[in-house]
């Protein structure tokens, strides 16, 4: 089985459950996730099957959207509702426009610091262990990406908001460091994905439906080809003879493919051979297309 499957992830599991479910109902062992969701977090989980695999870094590389629950009046050893408090303090009373300001200032390119718990490496170690073990840690600051805050509601003990972000945001950062601006202490209490990758939460099967469907049914109802697999993707049509030259790793020239292409642009797209089915991503360099990712070679 080569696709994609859309999860709808509940709180209390983490994604490498939502992965072990997939590879049981679906009989595959080949199997991951684009873009983890802590346990706290529920929503849209992305999940690839196979071949579907070798996409996974072009499926995390869209914006991404969530709604954030942010509490008020405490900060966390995690930044999210299952740490420890470690900090307390008042709040004061926030104005709508106060707080619109203080959001413009995490819109853009921003560096933000990740969580100390968190799965980020430091010497090869998840950060979340060094700090577990009482590890003295001090994640660095990265630039990430927030394209847009939209604030849904606000009030003296919570803020929730509508985040659209890039890859690497961790909005638990946001939200500790959004209370900070605010002169107060907070966390994050809730957090939902509902887009990522170009798909949406409502396209996607609750993670117990999943587990009670049979192979077939998952085949049949769930399972996204490779084609619709990256629907931000650009994608041209090759013929078989131009097919074969790319699984061998050759380029073809541009004028030999079928698809709205800027020929003077760069731009990474996918390839798919006459039957319509995706067999490579490629590289458009001038008048030539070069294969960068083969997905399924030709047999």
């Amino acid at each position: 089985m080569d696709g994609v499957f859309l999860i709808d992830k509940p709180v209390g599991v983490t994604s490498f459950d939502v992965v072990r479910a997939v590879r049981r109902a679906a009989n595959e062992r080949k199997v991951g996730h684009a873009g983890t969701l802590d346990p706290l977090a529920s929503g849209l989980l992305v999940v690839a099957m196979g071949q579907g695999t070798k996409l996974i870094p072009y499926l995390m590389a869209g914006t991404k959207r969530y709604v954030a629950t942010i509490s008020l009046g405490a900060e966390t050893d995690t930044d999210d509702a299952e740490g420890k408090v470690i900090r307390r303090a008042p709040v004061p009373q926030i104005r709508g426009d106060v707080l619109g300001d203080v959001l413009l200032a995490f819109t853009g390119s921003i560096e933000q610091v990740p969580p100390r718990y968190s799965a980020l490496k430091c010497n090869g170690e998840p950060l979340y262990r060094k700090a577990r073990r009482g590890e003295t840690v001090t994640p660095k600051a990265r630039q990430v990406t927030i394209h847009s805050i939209d604030v849904i509601s606000h009030g003296s003990e919570e803020i929730v908001l509508d985040v659209q972000c890039g890859k690497g945001t961790y909005i638990r950062s946001l939200a500790r460091d959004l209370a900070q601006q605010l002169e107060t202490a907070g966390h994050l209490s809730g957090l939902r994905r509902i887009a990522s990758s170009g798909f949406c939460v409502e396209a996607a099967v609750a993670l117990d439906r999943l587990k009670q469907s049979s192979r077939s049914e998952i085949i049949t109802n769930h399972a996204l080809s490779l084609a619709e697999a990256v629907p931000l993707l650009p994608k041209v049509l090759v013929d078989a003879q131009a097919e074969t030259r790319l699984c061998t790793g050759q380029a073809v020239p541009i004028d030999d493919i079928s698809g709205p292409v800027h020929k003077d642009e760069d731009s990474h797209v996918g390839i798919l051979n006459p039957e319509g089915h995706l067999f490579a991503v490629g590289l458009i360099d001038q008048q030539w297309i070069r294969p960068v990712r083969i997905i399924v070679p030709k047999s």
